[in-house]
């Protein structure tokens, strides 16, 4: 949307001053180029920007931003400085290429004399001083012209169309940061802990702002100060594996949704609007479970008892389902990472060696078979 209006700046408060390279602001990086006529002045007064002071036929200046914006304010009238002017018989058109196209000026109207102080709309959408009768005062000041788009480039020419001597054009350059608008929402669950083999998963994140060309992903990672710094994993699916090779058992991961510019596929880490979720879910992964049997003599006879110490390794409660060679498998279950089985010996058992052996063994995490 394109206004021609008196309007103050607002939010437009950006400034533009660099006569050339790159001007960093917080929302987006400036490059200014020029070409033809140009000079560049810097005062408490007026300015920064000149074009076709010299009574050449071109002019232009150049603004590229590293990020979208929201819009621009050109103010061509800066402390009310005459710009768009020039001696009788001597004019000069101003156009605007916004990302590469130009656009056209709402017209004005033509005024009723060159009495008037407010520049024309010629045919082609140029902004113009109106050409007056030789002898008569021929110079015109416009307003604020303020462009309500999204913008990458902007280019300012002025073309002088009857010269030499026309006072060229001064303006200065205002610009409104891009509002971040994407929101990647909140992942609907509690911290939990799982098994090493288990895949970590998360009710998906709401509710989502996704404008176009936004994208909303999911990210493992290891440190709540440094959440970038520290993803391990990028998912599109708010699910995730341990990975030995890059990951710990017992260790605190954390789970969270991140929403911002697509690049290829992927959020754009370095999107100055990315979003992450607000809050992150805290997982952790644990070993399976092992149990070592040991008794302290293996030698035993037939009608007695023998005690089998039992060692644990994992969460408590433990419950362990072995077999025992004479009565078939028995579940029981532990309290500690230490106990005791008891395992007697029939009188009629044939002499020989004894085999007892884990069936299945889970703690609180994990499930072993």
């Amino acid at each position: 949307m394109l206004l021609i209006t008196n309007l103050a700046h607002g939010q437009c408060t950006n400034r533009i001053t660099a006569q050339s390279g790159t001007q960093q602001f917080s929302c987006s990086d400036v490059t200014v180029t020029s070409d033809g006529d140009v000079f560049y002045f810097y005062s408490c007064t007026n300015g920064p920007y000149h074009l076709g002071s010299g009574g050449l036929a071109f002019a232009s200046y150049t603004f590229t931003f590293s990020h979208p914006v929201a819009g621009v304010i050109l103010d061509f009238d800066t402390f009310n400085y005459n710009n768009i002017n020039g001696p009788p018989g001597s004019h000069e058109v101003v156009t605007i290429e916004i990302n590469g196209a130009p656009i056209a000026f709402p017209d004005a109207g033509l005024p009723s004399s060159c009495s008037s102080t407010q520049a024309v709309v010629n045919p082609s959408g140029g902004l113009q001083a109106p050409v007056c009768p030789v002898g008569d005062i021929n110079w015109a000041s416009c307003e604020d012209i303020s462009i309500q788009t999204p913008i990458s480039t902007i280019t300012v020419t002025a073309n002088i169309l009857n010269g030499p001597g026309a006072g060229g054009v001064n303006f200065a350059i205002y610009f409104c940061c891009e509002p971040c608008v994407a929101r990647a929402g909140l992942i609907p669950s509690s911290p939990f802990s799982l098994c090493q083999d288990a895949i970590a998963t998360v009710p998906p994140a709401a509710p989502n702002v996704l404008p176009p060309g936004t994208l909303l992903q999911y990210i493992l990672f290891s440190d709540l100060s440094d959440t970038l710094g520290s993803i391990l994993s990028i998912s599109n699916t708010p699910g995730f594996s341990f990975d030995p090779a890059t990951m710990q058992t017992g260790v605190t991961y954390y789970i969270a949704a991140i929403a911002g510019k697509d690049l290829n596929g992927q959020v754009d880490l370095n999107d100055r609007c990315l979003d992450i979720s607000d809050n992150a879910i805290q997982v952790t992964w644990w070993p399976k479970p092992t149990v070592v049997f040991s008794i302290d003599n293996p030698d035993v006879c037939k009608g007695d008892c023998i005690d089998f110490r039992i060692e644990f390794t994992g969460k408590p409660l433990f419950t362990l389902t072995y077999n025992n060679p004479f009565t078939g498998q028995i579940t029981k279950t532990f309290l500690s990472h230490v106990g005791i089985i008891q395992l007697c010996i029939p009188l009629n058992a044939p002499a020989g060696s004894l085999n007892i052996e884990s069936i299945k063994l889970t703690d609180e995490y994990c499930v072993c078979e």
